[in-house]
């Protein structure tokens, strides 16, 4: 049995891949322990707010220029007495944005319809302005949660099988995560210098239970969305995208011309815990009586690894109202060097009839 999984479609390049504002699935606060992060769809930069103190200050580190002129920033010996630092932004997409509750979705050129079953989702990449430096921080959306951990796949509701009976009916694949999972690349974080991006790709092909952990490095090849690479599982062949393209860099999966993938990693399962995005692709086709059928397929194209990097925050709060009320606390009194007692119940004889040897050295004693 011959086994191909074509994926070159939708490889990408950031040097072609049109930049846009701030998308409206990433607007709002995001935060997590030591961190906030502003996207708001109407500036050209994104704000971070960092958490020192154990999360009790709320430090305006970077921030738009617009933005400081009309909120005047602390001036206390935990800032700087510089201004914050601009990072500005704009938005490369990577996944179809899929918002939680609209019904007309996002239509494809084939006339399929994708719609957020419940949560909404999507992926991007980041592309944050350092001084003169552009740097690329993929993301992607699953509910309340940002990743930075994800994977991609095509959307595949074509390969599901449909009967003209099944109108109206929402299907699903027997093996839901079946396909090709390449990795967008992966940065250390949304922070205030450039961050780390990892050396290499770890993309997954999936096939019912066998899943293939196939490694991508960089390479001074140039970058073909064409090539392929092989390898074999049994009587089993594949076939993979041997290039993948991240931040100006090309990946590959094979060194130099050759096109066989060597010493497969095989796995029943993902490295980490997973959390995939749902979505519902409308679909229509002519049956055999010529009439049109109606259904719906439920596929993935997300999957995020591990725990979020930040998370949506709840409140109705402006971040001006956040950031005034943790500037507002106050630090609990420290807590007692010795823990709280009763009456101390002391021997004073020690100290009125002290022992005739008192004075000698505690070394000595026991001579």
């Amino acid at each position: 049995m011959k086994k191909h999984f074509f994926f070159a479609a939708v490889l990408f390049s950031l040097a072609t891949l049109a930049a846009s504002p701030v998308s409206s699935l990433l607007g709002g606060i995001w935060e997590n322990a030591d961190r906030m992060v502003v996207f708001d769809t109407g500036l050209d930069s994104i704000q971070i707010v960092l958490k020192p103190f154990y999360g009790r200050y709320a430090d305006r580190a970077a921030e738009s220029s617009v933005y400081t002129k009309e909120n005047v920033r602390d001036r206390n010996s935990a800032t700087s007495s510089s201004a914050a630092d601009v990072i500005g932004i704009e938005c490369i997409p990577l996944a179809e944005e899929l918002a939680a509750g609209d019904s007309n979705g996002v239509v494809q050129a084939n006339g399929d319809v994708l719609l957020a079953e419940n949560e909404s989702s999507g992926a991007w990449i980041l592309k944050l302005r350092y001084g003169k430096e552009d740097v690329f921080v993929p993301v992607a959306r699953i509910g309340n949660n940002l990743y930075l951990d994800f994977v991609l796949r095509e959307e595949n509701s074509d390969n599901v099988a449909s009967s003209s009976a099944l109108n109206g009916t929402t299907l699903s694949s027997e093996h839901p995560a079946d396909g090709f999972w390449y990795d967008a690349g992966r940065a250390s974080g949304i922070t205030l210098s450039k961050p780390f991006y990892k050396t290499e790709l770890l993309s997954y092909l999936v096939d019912a239970d066998k899943i293939y952990h196939i490694r991508y490095w960089r390479s001074d090849m140039d970058f073909d969305s064409l090539a392929q690479a092989v390898f074999r599982d049994a009587d089993s062949e594949y076939s993979v995208p041997k290039h993948l393209r991240f931040a100006g860099q090309t990946f590959t999966c094979v060194n130099g011309k050759g096109t066989r993938i060597r010493n497969i990693e095989r796995s029943g399962s993902f490295p980490k815990t997973v959390r995939m995005n749902s979505v519902i692709v409308k679909k229509e086709r002519t049956n055999s009586d010529g009439l049109k059928v109606f259904y719906n397929v439920r596929t993935s194209t997300i999957c995020a690894f591990g725990e979020p990097y930040l998370t949506l925050h709840s409140g109705s709060e402006t971040i001006e109202q956040i950031v005034k009320e943790m500037n507002s606390q106050k630090m609990p009194a420290p807590k007692p060097l010795f823990p709280p007692h009763g009456v101390l119940d002391f021997d004073w004889s020690i100290i009125e009839n002290p022992p005739k040897d008192y004075n000698r050295r505690v070394l000595d004693l026991g001579k």
